[in-house]
């Protein structure tokens, strides 16, 4: 799942492309799990224009092609951030992939950045990691919902969160700290990843 960067299309967009080039291979597109979620809502649509520009889900690809060879895929992209959007993923997740959740492995593409001029969003980027760490996921939704933290992908996030798929789990994070690069316009766009066991 990735956000689309360039806010001009909203909504929750499937892809009915039959695979996912990489530079190690096709990943096919499981169509039947993207029927599922096709037919729980008409906010759910089967677009490829949506993916043909945007890179969320793009680059992810090459390591779920590298550690997964043999998996296929169901990618989603999310415009915007709805609330109505969000709680049809969310259920339409649960309704598709609680059945088969052990042998699914939910990705979500998600970036925080910080602008040069507002060095006080760095703080917004602690405050997020110590929520993932800390386990404390009804917070992190909140956060998320009332745009205390914002950043690429956290409707995605929380869409996620409230599926229900992640309950009994713990959160883990692969690194204390968080990788930075210098992106347009001066912003610092900072990477981590975290893990749901």
């Amino acid at each position: 799942m990735g956000p689309i960067h360039n806010n001009l299309e909203e909504g929750i967009f499937l892809s009915n492309s039959h695979s996912f080039q990489t530079p190690l291979g096709d990943i096919p597109v499981d169509q039947e799990a993207s029927g599922w979620l096709e037919s729980y809502s008409p906010l759910i649509s089967v677009n490829d224009i949506p993916h043909l520009h945007e890179h969320s889900i793009e680059v992810l690809l090459p390591f779920v092609k590298y550690f997964f060879p043999n998996s296929s895929i169901v990618p989603i992209l999310m415009g915007g951030q709805k609330k109505q959007h969000t709680r049809i993923l969310a259920d339409a997740l649960h309704a598709a992939f609680e059945p088969i959740v052990e042998d699914t492995l939910l990705i979500v593409s998600f970036n925080l950045t910080v602008y040069p001029d507002n060095p006080a969003e760095l703080e917004t980027i602690e405050e997020c990691m110590r929520l993932f760490r800390e386990g404390k996921l009804r917070q992190l939704h909140t956060a998320f919902e009332t745009g205390k933290i914002t950043g690429c992908g956290g409707a995605l996030v929380t869409a996620l969160l409230q599926s229900t798929l992640l309950n009994g789990t713990r959160p883990y994070l692969a690194s204390e700290s968080l990788l930075s690069a210098l992106g347009e316009q001066d912003k610092t766009v900072y990477y981590g990843a975290f893990s749901f066991v």
